[in-house]
């Protein structure tokens, strides 16, 4: 395989951007993160290896971070990252990549971020479904470009690659990496849950099972939200902000998409 996109989703953005990069691409494999990142011995034979996840907490999501750190890439010499975000830009990911890299004695070769609507539900409200397809269709004359930097293999670490705050950002993604399993405790389902077992089945690291016909979480959440932006009923809640939030997911990309990602 000429190259290989590893990439991890909660709602969508990330995989609808590593589907339309690989399709533009010759000889490429998609594969989702969690389907695979707590297998014992990971090994990439591809030319070119790229990543494409979304924005946590200024920097990598926690599964994508240890995945990073446990893959064997002593076969691959171009690297390409793509992170999905929706507002303030941040350099540290890609240089949290670099530094996993160097640790192998590789490095990364081009950074991208791309700005897609907001899903973080928790915090903030969705974007008004006129600016999900502004941002929709910057993505796809954006993604043009990164199609041809990895057709070229080119070197392109874009938005300020060595910026120095990203010191303060680090300790926050850090923080946020240490103590996300245990966020689910603010998670509950209301009375109007169907027990369709959805939020079960679009959980990407089998967080969620049913008790008495009711979603309960296990405390390894990855925070991703997949299960209250998908929830049919939005019967899903995260304390009280999601009381006055709407809920979203790419429009591409459906509960089935989310089920495929798992083991």
């Amino acid at each position: 395989m000429e190259t290989t996109i590893y990439y991890f989703t909660g709602t969508g953005n990330s995989l609808k951007i590593a589907k339309s990069i690989s399709e533009g691409l010759n000889d490429c494999e998609l594969v989702p993160i969690a389907k695979i990142w707590e297998d014992d011995h990971l090994l990439s034979h591809s030319e070119k290896v790229g990543f494409v996840f979304p924005l946590y907490y200024a920097g990598l999501p926690k599964i994508v971070y240890d995945f990073l750190s446990k893959i064997d890439l002593a076969k691959t010499n171009y690297f390409f990252a793509v992170v999905t975000y929706a507002g303030d830009i941040n350099t540290t990911p890609l240089n949290q990549i670099n530094s996993i890299l160097n640790d192998k004695s590789k490095s990364l070769s081009a950074g991208f971020y791309l700005l897609m609507p907001n899903n973080y539900v928790i915090s903030y409200d969705v974007h008004s479904e006129s600016r999900q397809k502004e941002f929709f269709r910057e993505a796809e004359k954006k993604i043009e470009n990164i199609i041809t930097t990895i057709k070229q293999s080119e070197t392109n670490l874009e938005e300020g690659f060595f910026d120095k705050r990203r010191v303060k950002s680090e300790k926050f993604n850090e923080d946020f990496r240490l103590n996300v399993h245990g966020t689910d405790k603010s998670f509950y389902s209301e009375d109007s849950c169907t027990s369709c077992e959805i939020c079960v089945k679009v959980c990407p690291v089998n967080n969620i099972v049913m008790v008495e016909n009711r979603p309960q979480w296990q405390h390894k959440c990855q925070q991703c939200l997949a299960c209250i932006n998908f929830c049919p009923e939005e019967c899903i809640q995260f304390g009280k902000k999601t009381l006055k939030t709407k809920r979203y997911h790419h429009p591409e990309i459906e509960v089935n998409d989310l089920i495929n990602q798992k083991p």
